[in-house]
């Protein structure tokens, strides 16, 4: 059952459309001397006492803004202060929901207070007086706000008390109209030291109300054409994205085809590393590349690289396994090893940033070569800068390591026959 307008609206019938509402009457004109002017006149004394003139043009002229934001501030400072002590800004949502866009304040004092009605967002259900406005298209004007008024607004207690500190002397609410449809309303209030709105008022705030509505529904309309843009272009780079995820997939499966081909028959470890680096792993783009197999059980040699200088190979040629590299930790633990940056390797293993420093080098991988429950030696990749191996990346290179564990076993057992 729908609410009454007001406590003390007439019961029979309702104004037409288009016709001005006034909810309660016009007494209370306050002190001596005041009561003998008119609300027209109480309004124009009221508006040149320590606020600025009105100016319908800078309201038109918004029609050409289309920052949304920026529009809402705009037509609220319109209103606010120089019209209203408060302004708040109802615009319908695509579910034909009125949401509260904006709250405009004249005395900077009332931030806190502002704050308590940003946490009271009006519900679907409410049957405020905004609500009936933006509905009927009709505008309403309380020239006195009583507390049965207030009673009859509030949704509930807590936003009783938020409209009793609030302490408005009286209402005007008017229809956003742009294209032939309301597309949201304004509700302005005045303090109880303002002379009440009156029809005067009513004409000067349809005067800024048709090009603050114009404003507001060209900057949603460029707000959803922007997001539509925004959206369509996001949804084309997910899909970019995704192809080219299916791309890399299907080239890094059609290298692993290619080794495994090429490493079916028994190769000499130093071929196997030429395989495993030229038709693998030059996928990745590596600036180094690294095959060492363990010799004995303290030492490691290099069998195959790419990338280092000569006299680094040779220096590094053979080094031990509890040298201060990540191959020989890879090694030892058997576990592969990814680092991002150098300031990670500082962290993690700061006893070998030393050659990876004098090397330019940015980030590494380094995993074991483990075949028949026993590490057969390490393979490392060095980049030139800082690298995250996502884990299509990290699966790759780790089959590439155990395609080349397996054909190491089988020269060994060559060699061994």
């Amino acid at each position: 059952m729908e609410k009454p307008l007001s406590p003390t609206s007439p019961s029979d019938g309702a104004p037409a459309p288009g016709v001005l509402l006034c909810l309660a009457g016009a007494e209370g004109s306050g002190g001596a001397g005041r009561g003998q002017l008119s609300q027209a006149e109480r309004a124009t004394r009221a508006l040149s006492d320590g606020r600025l003139p009105l100016e319908p043009l800078e309201i038109r002229l918004l029609a050409a803004t289309l920052d949304y934001p920026a529009t809402l501030r705009a037509v609220a400072a319109a209103f606010v202060p120089r019209f209203a002590d408060w302004g708040f800004i109802y615009l319908v949502d695509k579910t034909g929901i009125p949401r509260r866009e904006e709250i405009a304040y004249a005395d900077p004092s009332k931030a806190q207070l502002a704050a308590r009605f940003r946490s009271h967002a009006p519900g679907p259900a409410w049957a405020t007086l905004t609500g009936r406005c933006i509905q009927d298209g009709t505008p309403r004007l309380v020239q006195r706000v009583t507390e049965d008024v207030l009673r009859w607004a509030a949704h509930d207690e807590e936003h009783l008390a938020a409209l009793q500190a609030l302490a408005p002397s009286s209402m005007l609410i008017l229809p956003l109209l742009a294209r032939d449809r309301v597309i949201g309303g304004i509700t302005l209030m005045r303090a109880a030291h303002i002379p009440p709105f009156g029809e005067r008022d009513l004409l000067a705030a349809q005067g800024l109300i048709a090009p603050a509505a114009l404003a507001l529904d060209n900057a949603q309309v460029a707000t959803a054409e922007r997001s539509a843009r925004d959206s369509a272009a996001e949804t084309a780079e997910v899909e970019r994205d995704a192809r080219i995820h299916a791309e890399r997939g299907a080239l890094r499966l059609q290298r692993l085809q290619s080794v495994a081909r090429s490493l079916a028959s028994a190769l000499a470890p130093e071929a196997v590393g030429h395989v495993v680096f030229e038709s693998g792993l030059s996928l990745m783009g590596a600036k180094t590349g690294t095959l060492a197999l363990a010799r004995g059980e303290t030492d490691l040699e290099i069998v195959h690289s790419f990338g280092w200088p000569h006299a680094v190979l040779e220096q590094w040629r053979t080094f031990r396994t509890d040298a201060p590299s990540l191959l020989a930790e890879a090694f030892r633990t058997r576990t592969p090893i990814w680092i991002n940056s150098f300031e990670a390797l500082s962290q993690v293993y700061p006893s070998a940033v030393a050659l990876p420093k004098a090397r330019a080098e940015e980030a590494w991988a380094a995993l074991p070569l483990v075949a028949d429950g026993r590490a057969l030696g390490a393979l490392g990749l060095g980049f030139a800068g800082r690298r995250h191996l996502d884990d299509a990346e990290r699966e790759f290179v780790v089959a590439l390591a155990a395609l080349a564990a397996q054909a190491i076993v089988r020269a060994h057992h060559r060699r061994e026959r």
